[in-house]
């Protein structure tokens, strides 16, 4: 007579790998977006200017404040 065996997939709460891949695009867009508001609303406070927007490598010159100069041009 065959044993039943009893296989469980590996979960957090109720959220299994088939379900976060199948939710992995969606979460990725409303990620981006997110990101995006953020730093286009957090665009015209000065300390995000100075600490998150002057360090992205390629544009950060773009909100540099003026007679504030980094110690690495120095």
């Amino acid at each position: 007579m065959p044993v039943a065996r009893f296989v469980s997939t590996p979960h957090l709460a109720f959220i299994t790998p088939e379900k976060l891949w199948r939710v992995a695009p969606s979460l990725a867009t409303w990620g981006a977006g997110t990101g995006a508001a953020v730093l286009l609303f957090g665009s015209d406070v000065p300390i995000m200017k100075k600490d998150v927007l002057t360090k992205i490598p390629v544009i950060g010159n773009y909100w540099a404040l003026p007679g504030d100069e980094s110690k690495d041009q120095e």
